[in-house]
């Protein structure tokens, strides 16, 4: 999973062709290292079809970004497709709710 700032935000999930999984997420939380376990556990999974990036809101340059798509919880995580949020969740989730989530995205795009 890469990390991205406000600085390759636009590049890296908004113009990309896949659907992104963005996990907004902190140093300090302790039900996002979980979630990004699970989720780095789904990146070969979903090789070619789901991109993963890591959003850290502690670092100032992400701010704009969390309040442009009301992140107040972490872990959130958003699934972008065609450059617009389509699907959110908030807090600790497993690999059966990101799998579903991910699957729910794959699908309306076929």
């Amino acid at each position: 999973m890469i990390e991205v700032t406000d600085l390759d935000f636009d590049k890296e999930v908004l113009e990309c062709e896949l659907p992104v999984f963005a996990c907004f997420t902190t140093k300090w939380c302790h039900t996002c290292f979980p979630t990004c376990l699970v989720a780095d556990q789904l990146i070969k999974e979903y090789d070619g079809r789901v991109k993963f990036v890591m959003v850290d809101i502690d670092t100032t340059k992400s701010k704009a970004m969390t309040d442009t798509y009301n992140v107040i919880v972490v872990p959130t995580i958003l699934l972008f497709q065609n450059a617009q949020p389509v699907k959110k969740l908030v807090g600790f989730q497993d690999r059966s709710s990101l799998r579903k989530l991910l699957d729910s995205v794959i699908e309306e795009d076929c």
